[in-house]
């Protein structure tokens, strides 16, 4: 209980300093940009990915990886923390197999819902945990991945997924009708071959958002 309340008179006593320092804003949250200011280092995040649809037979036994409450612009998982790196290897190398996407439209800027389903044309598969702080490029996530999986094989990113223009109508988009050259980076969810068991979340990059990831 005392030390209950010596903790509670402490927390005090840091928000009296960070309103007087004008590190808080009018509902009392400190901001990223007051706590740059004022010298104090933000809580680092980076982003992962989940698996969401495991192989069946149903989908021709690929499975997907989704965001599911990930956050790509300031990261979901702290970096302190230890996580598998998805890893997706021999990407682009085999052709869209038949499964089904969520929804065909959606009401989103993007209107065709294969963008939030594309197909990597690879293989997942995941590292054992690693510091999201020692991940500090993409460069370094490729490098675990080769050393666990092949040169063949590299970090998994935010965009891996591919699709075709409303690729679910007839005639589906799949097998001879899959055509990479005519396909578009899709987002949030991306779909390939599982070589792993795992369930939890995993380290996934994403370009072009610096605060997104753990390293730069």
């Amino acid at each position: 209980m005392k030390s209950l309340k010596s903790a509670l008179c402490l927390l005090s006593v840091l928000v009296a300093v960070w309103s007087q320092s004008g590190l808080t804003t009018a509902s009392g949250t400190v901001t990223t940009a007051a706590m740059a200011a004022s010298g104090l280092q933000p809580v680092k995040k980076g982003l992962t990915f989940q698996a969401t649809v495991f192989p069946s037979y149903s989908n021709n036994w690929a499975g997907r990886f989704s965001c599911n409450n990930c956050d790509p612009f300031q990261g979901d998982q702290l970096c302190n923390i230890s996580l598998p790196i998805l890893c997706l290897t021999n990407a682009k190398a085999i052709v869209r197999p038949k499964y089904n996407i969520a929804v065909q439209y959606t009401p989103f800027a993007v209107l065709d819902g294969g963008y939030y389903d594309g197909w990597t044309g690879g293989m997942f598969q995941v590292t054992l945990p690693v510091q999201g702080a020692s991940i500090s490029s993409k460069a370094v996530g490729d490098s675990l991945c080769k050393g666990y999986f092949g040169v063949n094989s590299r970090m998994a990113q935010f965009n891996d997924g591919h699709y075709m223009p409303f690729m679910n109508q007839l005639p589906q988009k799949t097998w001879s009708f899959w055509d990479w050259g005519q396909t578009k980076q899709g987002g949030w969810n991306m779909w390939g071959y599982f070589d792993h068991h795992y369930r939890g979340r995993a380290w996934v990059w994403i370009q072009n958002q610096p605060n997104g990831n753990c390293g730069n």
